[in-house]
């Protein structure tokens, strides 16, 4: 998934803000099946509640929301850096 606007794919260690300033970090990338070190019990195909699996998109894990999936592009992800370097 690329990042609202840009050419570029957001990737697992992204630093981001989300819903205008809260600072986030990429956790998980469900198409790609990647997730930083600590959180592969994000990846499951089990069942949610409601029926189905967190398949696409990325998720944001931050300080003010918690953690926040985003399904699609959305252009209230902005792109600070890459802790991947």
């Amino acid at each position: 998934m690329n990042y609202a606007g840009l050419d570029r794919e957001m990737a697992v260690g992204d630093i981001v803000l989300v819903e205008g300033a809260a600072q986030g970090l990429v956790i998980c990338d469900f198409e790609r099946w990647l997730c930083l070190d600590g959180y592969e019990d994000w990846l499951t195909k089990k069942e949610m509640v409601g029926g189905g699996y967190l398949s696409s998109g990325v998720l944001v894990k931050t300080a003010e929301m918690g953690m926040v999936h985003y399904a699609v592009p959305d252009a209230t992800i902005v792109f600070v850096e890459s802790s991947n370097g």
